[in-house]
């Protein structure tokens, strides 16, 4: 496992970056994933607009003229915390310093701060002053509803963030409390796919729907490219093993040519560094011969579910994007398409999965979290499909 693309270079290479220490491997795939949908969804929009699906964006433009001193503001605050806080967290100039423990920290470096800020601030005018002209030329551009993508991340990373954390918070809802809420919305783990799926679909329809932008259409756009940013955001959480791994599994292999990580894994190095919380009810074991913050492995192999995800996620993005996304073209089927696989896809694995200790209880049925969630997206996916469109066509490519 590797916990950061330290380990991961130090491994792969043998070259030691301690900068790199900051950056986790888990987040470093969700930045994949994220750009992975950024890529999908512009392509269909530009797709869907030259298809008249999308209305063009006419956008006003000005060249020539001084940036405004919003611009000079906005980039020195974010300047000051990159240095100040990034930079301190990749050189801080001490032994043994572990970064991820002074992320949500007042820790940084004031000096890091100040020469970033006036790094930045100096390159931002000397561009400006040299893109000046004596008359600036107002332009209007007719664009694709591409244009809305940066919005659209930005309230989807913003909304789905919260509800990562939130369904996370609410899966062992017997141990709520003001200072459990709090904790988790600042810790770097704890993160739950169908709650950033809601809430970040939820955000960006509201969005939508004050532009003006047809809302079945953009279900349509958005299905391939959630489902393939989950695809690459579970290699995340296989490569570093968060935790979010299967039940025991010590079963021989049933084909030879399957390598044992892909059947039964111990998950060595992983990121929980022998914290067992309520994923590992059989406990971790520390790697012989190992020194660091990362030398445990689990006391019983388990099921790679996180691997079986992230291929099957690729998998099922291949049938909609390369398949079905020209096959059917009635406003909402698309997504409908999504909503069945990615709800069959999540209910399989939550078969072996481990829940530890959250999980729903409703009289002797017990249930995750997941599994609820995935039922009904696949109830409402079929439901949407076998319900007749009012016009519905279908072309052949």
């Amino acid at each position: 496992m590797f916990p950061t693309l330290y380990h991961f270079i130090k491994d792969l290479f043998g070259i030691e970056i301690p900068a790199l220490q900051i950056l986790n491997t888990f987040g470093f795939f969700v930045a994949l994933s994220i750009a992975g949908a950024f890529w999908a969804m512009s392509a269909e929009m530009r797709r869907r607009t030259a298809l008249g699906q999308f209305k063009p964006v006419e956008v006003k433009t000005i060249t020539g003229a001084a940036y405004p001193l919003s611009d000079y503001i906005l980039n020195g605050v974010f300047a000051f915390i990159f240095g100040y806080k990034i930079l301190y967290l990749m050189f801080p100039g001490e032994e043994n310093f572990v970064p991820q423990a002074h992320i949500f920290t007042a820790e940084g470096n004031l000096l890091y701060g100040f020469l970033t800020l006036l790094a930045v601030l100096g390159w931002r005018y000397y561009g400006d002053k040299k893109q000046r002209l004596p008359e600036p030329r107002i332009e209007i551009q007719t664009q694709s509803a591409e244009w809305h993508m940066g919005n659209i991340t930005t309230v989807a990373l913003l909304s789905g963030f919260a509800g990562a954390k939130l369904f996370h918070i609410l899966e062992n809802p017997a141990g709520l409390s003001l200072a459990s809420i709090v904790d988790a919305f600042f810790s770097t783990g704890g993160w739950t796919f169908f709650g950033g799926l809601v809430c970040g679909a939820a955000g960006v329809l509201i969005y939508c729907r004050q532009k003006g932008i047809g809302l079945l259409r953009m279900l349509d756009a958005g299905g391939p490219a959630m489902m393939l940013s989950y695809g690459i955001g579970r290699f995340g959480c296989q490569f570093s093993g968060d935790g979010d791994w299967g039940v025991a599994n010590t079963a021989a292999k049933p084909f030879s040519w399957l390598p044992d990580w892909a059947w039964s894994y111990t998950y060595p190095h992983n990121v929980l560094g022998g914290q067992t919380g309520g994923f590992t009810p059989d406990g971790m074991v520390p790697i012989p011969g190992c020194e660091g913050d990362y030398c445990f492995q689990l006391a019983v192999p388990v099921y790679p579910t996180p691997l079986y995800e992230a291929l099957m996620g690729l998998l099922l993005f291949m049938v909609l994007w390369k398949v079905l996304r020209f096959k059917v073209q009635a406003p909402g089927k698309l997504f409908a398409w999504y909503m069945v696989f990615a709800g069959a896809e999540r209910f399989m694995v939550e078969l072996i999965r481990e829940h530890g200790d959250s999980l729903y209880r409703m009289g002797s049925v017990v249930f995750s979290q997941a599994q609820l969630i995935s039922l009904i997206l696949i109830l409402g996916g079929t439901f949407w499909l076998l319900k007749k469109p009012a016009r519905e066509t279908i072309v052949t490519v």
